[in-house]
């Protein structure tokens, strides 16, 4: 089976990088390939906007929705988004590796 393992943490040698690695060795001695995004290493820059396209469909106005159909359909996604895709496209399997952080706290 073909899987790709998003990686979203900035410690390595934390918990949830521990689970990714763990992942990726135990999938891989099963026979699996495997490839990875590790989105904290890749300085991967998770907000959309012009910088997604290489090509513009209207300059005067970004409808992110219209600018995407515009891009496929014009090879216009930059380099970095074309290559995340490209594993999307590729993999029959998806995991998500990261923590929740953002959670009521009931320490006190």
């Amino acid at each position: 089976m073909k899987i790709l393992i998003v990686f979203a943490h900035p410690e390595p040698k934390s918990f949830n990088g521990a689970l990714y690695r763990t992942a990726v060795e135990t999938l891989q001695e099963q026979g699996h390939e495997v490839k990875t995004s590790d989105l904290y290493q890749m300085n991967f820059n998770p907000v959309s906007d012009r910088s997604n396209f290489t090509t513009v469909k209207d300059h005067s106005f970004l409808k992110l929705g219209m600018e995407e159909i515009y891009a496929t359909e014009h090879d216009g996604f930059a380099a970095d988004i074309h290559t995340e895709q490209e594993k999307l496209e590729w993999c029959d399997l998806l995991i998500w590796q990261f923590p929740l952080w953002w959670f009521p706290s009931r320490l006190s």
